[in-house]
């Protein structure tokens, strides 16, 4: 089997650009989210698919096909089973500075390669159980008494933890006086604060019985983290595109989180908790964004064992499913909070190819 060509669709899409992990004011950001299909097609007829969401200029049609067609010549005649072989052709070529386009073609070779045994990925992975917790996750508005009733309709449809961002320590006081004790609740600063205020805060979110921090300083700032890492109960973690090995060597983080669907993909991903499993760490992937950055995430959630919630994008009213484009497959909690397995073959989603029909296809 080789590769045969690949594929990029730019679906219509209405998910408005302002509910992002970025931003939790709607005045911020104007306009819609732009949702690509990348397809990898096989001489055998298996294809691999993967929506990219553009939250990033980088994950953005226009860029994301740019990128594609530099990838294209290195990839059509490859044996698409060669993941790590092409994982480290192009990493190497692009020295090492991955992005949306590559864990697309990454997470799509996956896909194929689930399809072409007829198992979900988790299952190749290894397979460690078949659920996991998941937290609700998103942006609500800056009204303390709309935040907290925004967590107990939350709590009512079932999640046992929650993570709204950003927040002020008014609404953190509020939300844990509403809930109660038995909701595990997360703090996302997203990169807010400098180094005294983020101390003074994560004091107060210890008192408060807060499950992790998050974000609480620009992710470049590893002598920040090391501080507040040694200073703070509370454990410390920063999304990181790079730079794992050294924040996780350093002791900067408590709780190592990435974000796979603009660096490595699946792939990478798993390395990363491998790497995080020798150092006896927790890795939490970030997970806010399309179905299919969420599925990819979760597969390989399901094939290890260090890792304890999956992020569930929840919109201001509290409604999931905000991402669901290019599938009319779901991803939900149950009535005790987890999500459980995908049961197809490969990623579990499939496209919706009517979706596709309205589509526009990007030449590359």
């Amino acid at each position: 089997m080789k590769i045969a060509d690949i594929k990029i669709h730019v679906f219509k899409s209405s998910v408005p650009l302002y509910l992002t992990s970025f931003s939790g004011l709607k005045e911020s950001l104007e306009g819609t989210m732009e949702f690509s299909l990348v397809r990898i097609l096989t001489d055998e007829g298996t294809e691999g698919d993967y929506v990219v969401w553009g939250e990033v200029p980088a994950a953005r049609p226009k860029a994301l096909a740019e990128t594609l067609r530099a990838f294209k010549p290195y990839l059509v005649g490859e044996d698409p089973l060669y993941r790590e072989r092409i994982y480290q052709k192009l990493g190497s070529f692009w020295y090492g500075q991955k992005g949306p386009a590559f864990a697309a073609i990454d997470i799509a070779l996956w896909d194929i390669a689930g399809k072409v045994v007829n198992l979900p990925i988790y299952k190749l992975l290894g397979g460690c159980r078949e659920k996991i917790r998941a937290y609700a996750s998103g942006n609500p508005s800056q009204s303390v008494d709309e935040i907290v009733n925004l967590t107990l309709k939350l709590k009512k449809k079932g999640y046992k933890a929650m993570k709204l961002h950003p927040l002020s320590l008014e609404a953190c006081r509020a939300i844990r006086e509403n809930v109660g004790d038995e909701v595990i609740l997360i703090h996302d600063a997203v990169f807010s604060y400098g180094r005294q205020e983020a101390l003074r805060i994560g004091r107060e979110l210890e008192k408060l019985n807060f499950y992790w921090y998050e974000a609480p300083l620009p992710a470049y700032d590893i002598e920040g983290y090391i501080e507040l890492a040694r200073k703070l109960d509370i454990p410390i973690t920063v999304e990181l595109l790079h730079d794992h090995l050294e924040y996780i060597r350093r002791e900067a983080v408590d709780i190592c989180r990435c974000i796979s669907g603009f660096s490595g993909g699946i792939t990478e991903l798993r390395k990363i908790a491998a790497l995080c499993e020798m150092f006896s760490l927790k890795i939490e992937p970030h997970s806010f964004g399309g179905i299919f950055t969420q599925a990819a995430n979760l597969h390989v959630m399901l094939s290890i064992s260090n890792c304890d919630f999956f992020e569930l994008p929840v919109d201001v009213n509290g409604q999931e499913g905000i991402f669901d484009v290019g599938t009319h497959d779901t991803i939900r909690i149950d009535k005790d909070g987890y999500v459980h397995a995908p049961e197809k073959p490969g990623l579990g989603l499939e496209v919706d190819w009517e979706q596709v029909k309205e589509s526009t296809e990007v030449s590359l």
